[in-house]
């Protein structure tokens, strides 16, 4: 079988070899980054006509680099096990998501998008295509996620407009609107009332039921923020009157039984209907599986909020105590806002049973 020609990427890296440059020389001939010179190498980054220029310059190539970045991209084979396996991988990321701190699933995550992405591009059946596309997108909208709990609200919102673009090459047009429940959930944890219910506002005109639901939960969390007790709960009954028509959501989390009690939960807190909050919270927090440590953080401590919010601060501490090593198992830039609120809490009410947990909560926050 005759060998195939080598890529752009092959022949940069060959020919700065063989001209005994290190990365760091061809920094100071082209106009790129030792990070990014490292991804173009690695195929990560599709070459342009200026891009070919200035390489085929740099290494002195004749034009060959220019007719490289020319040629089409070569075509995967035409097999849907590929599919299948990438299906099964994103499996396993969302089960280390569920369990590990962001960077150290990102660390594998960020490249899986990139490569899926590329294979879809040169994917020689449009079937294939599209589901390459399809997964591009799901393993970038949960890179998205991953950088919201790492605390990069910036490249969480970069991730998720490129799941957005990905789903619509593979033909899902929806994604678009789970976006904009991502970007409410951003808002959210910022505290901002007036975005999250805007965001959500535009992510309920969707057709898809499974959306409309996580934007009437989004919706009612950010009427329970600004303290309008009427509109959160008419949205609260509106989520759950669409979850009752949903087999299954495509979207969003998978360790929740029951998401429109603990939004109701997280609203009531926010309402300070605390007591009536820490009641729901005891009785939904069995139904997490054990598992799904970073939820069960989560809501394991919103759950001691309210519980010391009601009164009941030596639970609330024992509560914690009981969470703080899968807190800082699982680096959760969204559950350190309710450890701070918590800390500070502690600070206000000063409780004699609270000091040690005190102490350890502010070596996880300033760790």
């Amino acid at each position: 079988m005759k060998p195939l020609p080598p890529t752009f990427a092959q022949e940069v890296r060959r020919l700065r070899n063989e001209r005994g440059l290190s990365l760091n020389q061809m920094t100071g001939l082209v106009p790129y980054s030792k990070g990014h010179l490292s991804k173009i190498e690695n195929g990560q980054v599709h070459p342009n006509p200026e891009m070919a220029r200035l390489f085929d310059n740099a290494l002195q190539a004749d034009g060959h680099l220019i007719e490289l970045a020319d040629a089409p991209e070569r075509p995967i084979p035409s097999d849907h096990t590929t599919l299948l396996t990438f299906d099964s991988m994103f499996d396993h990321h969302r089960a280390l998501g569920h369990r590990l701190s962001p960077e150290v699933v990102l660390s594998s995550l960020r490249p899986q998008v990139d490569a899926l992405s590329s294979m879809a591009r040169s994917a020689d059946d449009p079937g294939l295509g599209r589901g390459l596309w399809l997964l591009a997108a799901r393993y970038a909208e949960y890179a998205g996620w991953m950088e919201q709990e790492r605390g990069d609200d910036a490249s969480a919102a970069d991730f998720t407009r490129r799941a957005v673009k990905y789903a619509a090459k593979g033909g899902d047009s929806e994604l678009a609107s789970w976006a904009h429940v991502r970007i409410s959930e951003f808002a959210l944890y910022r505290g901002d009332a007036r975005a999250t219910v805007k965001y959500a506002r535009e992510a309920g005109k969707s057709r898809s039921t499974a959306v409309q639901a996580a934007a009437a939960l989004r919706e009612a969390q950010g009427y329970a923020l600004a303290g309008a007790a009427d509109r959160c709960h008419a949205a609260l009954d509106r989520a759950a009157e669409l979850q009752r028509v949903l087999s299954e959501s495509p979207y969003g989390t998978t360790s929740l039984i029951d998401q429109v009690a603990i939004a109701r939960a997280w609203t009531f807190h926010d309402l300070g209907r605390h007591a009536e909050a820490a009641a729901i919270l005891d009785t939904q927090m069995p139904l997490i599986s054990p598992t799904a440590l970073r939820a069960r953080t989560r809501f394991g401590l919103r759950r001691a909020l309210a519980h010391a919010e009601a009164g009941d601060v030596d639970h609330a501490c024992d509560l914690v105590a009981d969470l703080l090593d899968d807190i800082r198992q699982v680096q959760s830039a969204t559950v350190h806002i309710d450890l701070t609120a918590f800390s500070k809490l502690l600070s206000r009410l000063r409780p004699a049973a609270g000091r040690e947990v005190a102490g350890e909560i502010g070596e996880i926050l300033f760790a």
